[in-house]
């Protein structure tokens, strides 16, 4: 798997997302992992944001925002869907890769800069 953060915590969650979209690759993939993806999603942001929170990182509302938009869009592309076909774990797969790749390579390493920066202080 692809190292995604200096930050231990934060690569760590992100390597679950990683594991989440193989699983919807698979054959036979059942409601649980839907169930894991929404958890993660919930879990991971609630973590950054609460860490954001106490170290005042300036771009806090913006990077929260980003979590709402995918909170909103996750939670629209599982009610629109009725039943945990193929088509559905496509269109989550490209809509998580396509997450990695502005929000987990974009907006969080600008948190990541911003927490390693602090530390150097």
């Amino acid at each position: 798997m692809k190292k995604t953060s200096d930050i231990i915590w934060q690569d760590k969650q992100h390597q679950i997302l990683f594991q989440l979209i193989d699983q919807l690759g698979m054959k036979d993939v059942d409601a649980q992992v839907f169930v894991s993806l929404c958890h993660y999603a919930e879990n991971h942001f609630s973590l950054e944001e609460e860490y954001m929170a106490q170290i005042n990182y300036p771009y806090a509302r913006e990077h929260i925002m980003a979590h709402d938009k995918f909170r909103k869009e996750l939670k629209t592309m599982l009610e629109q869907h009725h039943e945990y076909d193929e088509a559905l774990c496509q269109s989550l797969s490209l809509f998580l890769t396509e997450w990695l790749t502005r929000h987990v390579f974009g907006i969080d390493k600008k948190l990541e800069e911003f927490i390693l920066a602090s530390k150097r202080k």
